[in-house]
């Protein structure tokens, strides 16, 4: 059995969408393989499957991949049928990305809306001079090690959304992957078309600049609008449907006076305790874990603010006496609150220098 520590980390991962499950059942399809068999081996139960609401934890995801390489006995299957495009993977991102003026703007728009997909998984977009711009990726794991053929899906699976909304190849300039380069490569070659790069810092695809200014075939001002107002208004009442949001605000109204007790944002939301405590469960949360975050992120905060007096900041985060915040912080971010408001001075004022 585990430690407690060990549950809490296991109960906070991040979660991906069934929604995205449907994009790998029908890539086993196409490889021959029985997805239900595959999924039910991994844990993961049919009806999640395909279905946005519900969310996988990223250790799911990582042991469905396990449980795929051993089943099919082939460590490119990430890329099988990989000229295949799933726009369904992304459910309403695809919507969101193809009505967008050019393949830059569609991926702006992927990443502000990843969310609804994912918050285990994280884009950015970062310029390379005359060539394009990167599309990093990053991915936050839990206990087991995410496998490389993950991350190879997740990045043919864009690379060929992008194709499939510009209606024509997109070949990216380079292509990066963290991991060692696999005994053969011919898989990735004919998946990516580009110059492969492995044992590198970062995993990513550099686009070309044309490729990204490029108009998209069904780029419609109305319809764009529409669809990043649905794209909202799904974030929106998924932020709503999670308990968390709602009781980290109890927890900030309530530091001052104290550790808030679990009594008191239960009878603050009108549910029991057990109730409470399932459904942060069921949001990979714990309530101490939630004080404790709480805690450390406004520490962070106020403490950037250097008119707030030290013994203030201990205060308004609910600390008997100075001593008690000094140990916390020093357990947060390795630094005493002084040694850290120094720290953080120093990066604003070296951000400030940088500046164009």
């Amino acid at each position: 059995m585990g430690t407690a520590m060990e549950h809490a980390r296991t109960r906070s991962q991040p979660t991906t969408a069934g929604s995205w499950l449907q994009g790998i059942r029908d890539m086993l399809l196409s490889a021959g393989l029985d997805p239900a068999a595959i999924f039910a081996d991994a844990g993961i139960p049919a009806a999640h499957v395909g279905d946005p609401h519900q969310r996988i934890q990223s250790d799911q995801l990582s042991r469905l991949w396990n449980v795929i390489t051993a089943v099919s006995g082939d460590e490119a299957i990430s890329l099988a049928s990989s000229d295949c495009p799933r726009p369904a993977t992304l459910d309403l991102l695809t919507y969101t990305m193809m009505t967008a003026p050019n393949l830059e703007a569609a991926l702006q728009r992927f990443i502000r809306y990843l969310r609804i997909i994912s918050d285990a998984t994280t884009f950015t977009l970062e310029p390379d001079g005359a060539r394009g711009q990167w599309l990093r990726l990053a991915i936050e794991g839990g206990e087991l090690a995410v496998p490389r053929q993950r991350c190879e899906f997740i990045l043919i699976t864009i690379l060929n959304i992008c194709r499939w909304i510009s209606s024509k190849a997109i070949n990216p300039a380079a292509i990066e992957f963290v991991h060692v380069e696999p005994g053969s490569t011919q898989a990735h070659a004919r998946a990516f078309a580009g110059p492969l790069t492995f044992n590198a810092a970062r995993n990513g695809l550099l686009i070309c600049a044309a490729d990204l200014a490029a108009p998209l075939p069904a780029a419609n001002a109305r319809l764009s609008e529409l669809h990043e107002k649905f794209a909202c208004d799904f974030l929106d009442r998924m932020d709503s449907a999670r308990l968390t949001p709602r009781v980290r605000d109890i927890i900030v109204r309530n530091l001052p006076d104290g550790d808030p007790p679990r009594s008191l944002a239960a009878a603050a939301l009108c549910i029991s305790e057990r109730t409470l405590q399932r459904r942060l469960q069921e949001e990979g949360m714990s309530y101490q874990e939630l004080v404790d975050d709480t805690r450390r992120e406004l520490a962070r905060d106020y403490l950037a603010k250097e008119q707030l007096a030290l013994g203030q900041v201990a205060f308004m985060l609910g600390f008997a006496d100075q001593s008690a915040f000094c140990r916390a912080c020093q357990r947060w971010f390795g630094y005493t609150p002084r040694q850290l408001r120094k720290r953080l001075s120093e990066s604003v004022q070296t951000a400030e220098i940088t500046q164009p």
